[in-house]
């Protein structure tokens, strides 16, 4: 798996650095200086906006942040490692995923020059690809830092990699909106990081889904993507890789507004629907059972944790007649129900299709309505533990649309007819 890091406030502190070189610069030409504990709401893209930023709001000129620059680079890379110190338990972070046979790789808006030092200094012989701001290239959020990184990857490698194969083999970790701007740019999964320069709040604010308080916590998120979500690429349209990722991102907002442990509800999401590989009647209790005996979650958490996340699991399933024991359950059964009539009637259709896959337009319908009429209508067996406003609207919608048949009939027709071409 290819996991790409951002530099500052993700591997490195680098902000004293960065403050003092800048605060020497601008001394040097002539303007004020600011105290370091303003710096953090000042980095990010690239050192001449880092200037930028620190200059006087009237002073702002190309070629006053030219001047500055001309001081700040030859102080910098000489004092870039002064106070700069990796984040506690990077190290360990990187040594184990090096261990595994990852490839990592570094996606700075440092200049090239000076994250090659710094990195090669903090992590010797730990990056497979190193990567900064380089003249004629575009700093991120621009994505070509990313494609480059796997460009040359590959090169290493001698083999070609296809858009699914890089959806699902690579992470992106950093502390920025500027690095989930690149991973949303690159379309490729984003990783938040809450112990650098840009505070928890401001990062879920931004919509960053999934957001990690200590380095050890990205093993799983590696360990999710790599080993349990291609399991669901196996399984019907219904409950697919995209399903599943949408359970986990739902899962994840529930979590932080109702204060619970976020790993928790990330990995219970991840392996709701594991069970499907033997059969859709106990799913949930199949997929606790995968859940509870697989030896890889014991290093991340307890024995009570686990035994919590396998009654989550186990009490997802719509058709359930009790409410669920704990809140990651009532989370876990939120986030599945995925009210959005129109995904709802695909996936109703699909599964129609795999139950009859030799059955005509009508065969399915009959079956698929029956099926909408049972669970979501009125009196259907459906319950919303939590609430959401999200499934209140999008049950409501369902339910109007059930009424109206005529335009249901249209719709799961021309589903059909698409699945025909």
């Amino acid at each position: 798996m290819t996991i790409i890091f951002d530099l500052d406030g993700t591997l490195l502190n680098t902000i004293d650095d960065l403050g003092y070189a800048c605060n020497y610069a601008l001394e040097k030409v002539g303007y004020p200086t600011h105290p370091i504990a303003d710096y953090p709401r000042m980095v990010g893209n690239g050192i001449n906006n880092l200037i930028r930023r620190a200059l006087p709001e009237g002073e702002r000129t190309e070629d006053n942040i030219l001047r500055v620059r001309a001081h700040f680079v030859p102080y910098y890379n000489d004092h870039n490692c002064d106070y700069t110190h990796p984040y506690a338990g990077i190290p360990e972070l990187l040594g184990a995923l090096r261990a595994q046979g990852h490839r990592l790789a570094v996606a700075s808006n440092k200049y090239q020059a000076a994250t090659e030092k710094i990195v090669n200094h903090f992590f010797p012989n730990v990056f497979d690809v190193i990567l900064g701001e380089r003249e004629g290239i575009e700093r991120k959020p621009d994505p070509q830092i990313v494609f480059d990184i796997l460009d040359r990857l590959r090169l290493k490698e001698q083999r070609p990699a296809s858009p699914e194969r890089i959806k699902t083999d690579i992470l992106y970790l950093g502390d920025s909106l500027v690095d989930m701007q690149t991973a949303q740019n690159a379309q490729v999964p984003f990783v938040a990081c809450s112990w650098g320069f840009v505070p928890r709040k401001q990062l879920e604010e931004a919509g960053a889904v999934r957001i990690v308080d200590k380095p050890q916590d990205l093993a799983i998120d590696v360990y999710v993507q790599q080993s349990i979500l291609p399991q669901y690429d196996v399984f019907d349209g219904g409950h697919q890789r995209d399903h599943a990722e949408t359970v986990i991102r739902e899962s994840l907002k529930l979590a932080r507004a109702y204060q619970a442990d976020e790993n928790m509800a990330f990995v219970i999401a991840a392996y709701h629907d594991l069970g499907l590989r033997y059969d859709r009647e106990k799913h949930h209790i199949h997929s606790g059972e995968i859940l509870l005996s697989d030896e890889q979650l014991r290093q991340w958490f307890t024995d009570e944790q686990l035994l919590t996340m396998r009654e989550a699991v186990e009490d997802h399933r719509a058709s359930a007649k009790h409410p669920p024991r704990t809140i990651y359950g009532a989370i876990v059964a939120e986030a599945d129900r995925q009210i959005d009539p129109l995904t709802v009637v695909h996936r109703t259709m699909a599964y129609s299709q795999k139950l009859f896959p030799e059955g005509d337009f009508e065969t399915l319908y009959q079956r698929s309505l029956e099926h909408l009429l049972e669970k979501y209508a009125e009196g259907g067996y459906l319950h919303l533990w939590l609430n959401s406003e999200r499934n209140i609207q999008g049950l409501a919608s369902l339910r109007a649309l059930i009424r109206d048949e005529s335009r249901l009939r249209t719709l799961c027709q021309a589903w059909f007819d698409s699945r025909r071409i």
